[in-house]
């Protein structure tokens, strides 16, 4: 049976903080993908990065994004039309979600939300059934539901192709393994000083090429872990003009060998391209807030002693180990990764883009 068409249709959200946007994208797509004649709407109640930071991603995968906005004025704001109107609810807050319904009851307006086995979707009587475990994979499920049939799950992004062109400049084609660590971020997702430096002298010692990302929040002086480790590489907001950090990040994460970091939103946008992952988490469900990346080692600290649960305290040996547990085991599961001369993965892609970019000036 084919799905009812609607006029519009309501996404919405409680507040999206930037891995929050991440994980959002994919039922956006899937819902652009199952009513592409639909005006869909994009609201939260509090602030988005979908509206500001993430908007590239997105603003052809929406028609309008309403922040800081309450459900129930956009829902009366497109019932002036004859047009059906449906809304999917992303929230999670069962009595919130409860009095939605309960507000909607009569109205002709159909909801589907976010509660355990679906339980609140509209029409009454439709059978339960029970939620993917991922946020994601919840949000993108609602929206199969209000289409009626299965949709394509797509998280990837694309980095411009200038960030590409910054990305491949700043690797500077050094024939070692690529290790991207970010450590700043909001709250207590992020890494110390002493942290970064510890993993940083480590992986170098071990002949990698790393490469320190300052992302937006609080965090170690990138000045002092340049002058704390000499080799190591700083990228900021200013690194390339008019290149955004973020597409910087997603370029270098394309053909890096490691990404390192807390548990946050860099994590969730280095899964976009992929990124194999060793992440720090201080207390997240990892069922729910996993990176969609195929190979992530996660350092759990929720109940480990004596860090306490927090990534400030967790020691960086622990942090190493993983990461080069996560470098051997690519090595040992993908051997077509290695050449000759031992070279990862990225470092013999380097090698075949410099190969093409000397035969191309013979050519020409």
């Amino acid at each position: 049976m084919l799905p009812a068409r609607y006029e519009t249709i309501i996404l919405y959200s409680r507040n999206d903080a930037f891995g929050d946007g991440l994980v959002r994208i994919p039922a956006l797509r899937a819902a652009r993908t199952a009513f592409p004649d639909s005006f869909i709407v994009y609201g939260t109640s509090g602030a988005s990065t979908l509206e500001h930071v993430l908007n590239r991603h997105v603003d052809h995968l929406v028609d309008a994004i309403h922040a800081r906005t309450p459900l129930a004025r956009l829902a009366a704001g497109h019932r002036n039309g004859k047009g059906r109107v449906a809304i999917v609810d992303f929230r999670m807050v069962a009595p919130w979600l409860i009095q939605t319904w309960a507000s909607l009851v009569g109205r002709g307006i159909a909801y589907e939300a976010n509660f355990p086995a679906f339980a609140l979707s509209w029409p009454p009587g439709r059978k339960p059934e029970a939620r993917p475990e991922h946020n994601a994979w919840r949000y993108h499920r609602l929206v199969e539901r209000l289409a009626g049939r299965r949709l394509p799950f797509d998280h990837r992004l694309e980095p411009t192709p200038a960030a590409r062109v910054a990305a491949r400049s700043l690797a500077d084609g050094k024939q070692a393994p690529l290790i991207v660590i970010a450590a700043h971020g909001d709250g207590d997702k992020r890494l110390t000083a002493d942290q970064v430096v510890a993993i940083s002298e480590s992986m170098i010692a071990d002949g990698a090429n790393v490469i320190y990302v300052k992302t937006p929040g609080d965090g170690p002086d990138v000045v002092e872990l340049v002058r704390r480790v000499p080799k190591l590489q700083s990228i900021d907001s200013g690194t390339v003009e008019d290149v955004d950090v973020s597409d910087i990040l997603l370029a270098l994460g394309e053909f890096a060998d490691l990404y390192i970091g807390a548990e946050g939103g860099t994590a969730h946008l280095m899964a976009t391209v992929m990124t194999p992952m060793v992440i720090v988490s201080g207390g997240a469900n990892m069922s729910r807030w996993r990176p969609l990346s195929n190979s992530v080692d996660v350092v759990e600290t929720r109940h480990a002693r004596p860090t306490g649960g927090l990534v400030a305290n967790v020691r960086a040996p622990k942090i190493i180990e993983a990461a080069r547990r996560m470098l051997a085991a690519r090595r040992r599961d993908h051997p077509h990764l290695l050449d000759r001369a031992g070279k990862t993965g990225s470092a013999q892609l380097r090698d075949n883009d410099m190969h093409k970019d000397k035969e191309l000036k013979r050519v020409v």
